[in-house]
């Protein structure tokens, strides 16, 4: 999305609007150069809610390429196990693993897929970290575990799901490897992971779209919002307010633009 709609009414209240409505008090500014770094890093990792237990998912080339974005996008971890009902009716992985034979009599796969679809289903907990690795594109994200497992039989694809937070990333695959499918990170390999996944998702995050659009039927009307710190202010001019909400600060800037600057070495 290239551009944020407003509404006719959101338009004309912004039209009544002076520069000061943006604004901070002096206390709330003078409150903010008390901001430490080391403070907002520990806030934001502490505000990942997460096990402590870290997982690599092998996403096959295919999968990755027909199921990877549509994962991330509706926030699903989700896997095809075709055959197989749901999940947690086979008790113990051997009788998973008899039932994946029946539909695979040629046994491929038998010693990846069967283990994965049974951590998938009874390992994972709320608060696990996945990590997404892909042999052709190395890392391409991770996420957390924010739901219990799922099965839908009317999907046509990934009827086994999970509700997942995804974060997009790139990085080389630095782990031990091995042939499953999904399994779990040994502990001396885990040393600051959170922070490094946070950190490398932060540094690939894009920057939000700060284009407005005033919506009348068919017709939109541009309204520039691109720094312009020489544009000549007033309070009717809602160009104008909506300019400075960009702008380098001076007494009055946003407090989330002191944040943003702060957090972007982080």
């Amino acid at each position: 999305m290239n551009d944020c709609i407003i509404s006719e009414d959101i338009y004309k209240d912004s039209l009544i609007l002076s520069e000061d409505s943006y604004k901070i008090s002096d206390e709330i500014f003078e409150e903010s150069f008390s901001l430490n770094m080391e403070l907002l890093k520990k806030e934001e990792l502490n505000s990942y809610k997460i096990s402590g237990r870290y997982w690599i998912w092998r996403i096959g080339i295919l999968a990755y390429r027909n199921s990877w974005g549509r994962m991330v996008d509706n926030g699903e971890m989700s896997l095809d196990a075709p055959g197989l009902k749901y999940l947690k009716t086979y008790p113990t992985l051997e009788l998973l693993e008899e039932a994946y034979a029946k539909v695979h009599p040629d046994k491929k796969g038998i010693t990846v897929n069967p283990a994965a679809y049974y951590a998938f289903a009874n390992y994972l907990c709320k608060g696990d970290i996945i990590i997404a690795y892909n042999s052709s594109e190395g890392i391409v994200g991770w996420g957390i575990i924010e739901g219990d497992y799922m099965y839908r039989p009317t999907r046509k694809s990934g009827s086994h799901y999970r509700k997942t937070s995804w974060y997009r990333m790139q990085m080389p695959f630095i782990f031990t490897n091995r042939k499953a499918g999904l399994y779990m990170i040994p502990k001396d390999e885990t040393f600051f992971l959170k922070e490094t996944l946070i950190s490398k998702s932060n540094t690939d995050k894009k920057s939000l779209p700060f284009g407005f659009v005033k919506r009348k039927g068919k017709k939109k009307k541009e309204i520039d919002c691109k720094v312009n710190t020489n544009a000549e202010r007033t309070e009717k001019n809602s160009k104008s307010i909506l300019d400075n909400m960009n702008c380098e600060f001076d007494k009055g800037k946003l407090l989330g633009n002191i944040i943003s600057s702060l957090l972007e070495s982080f």
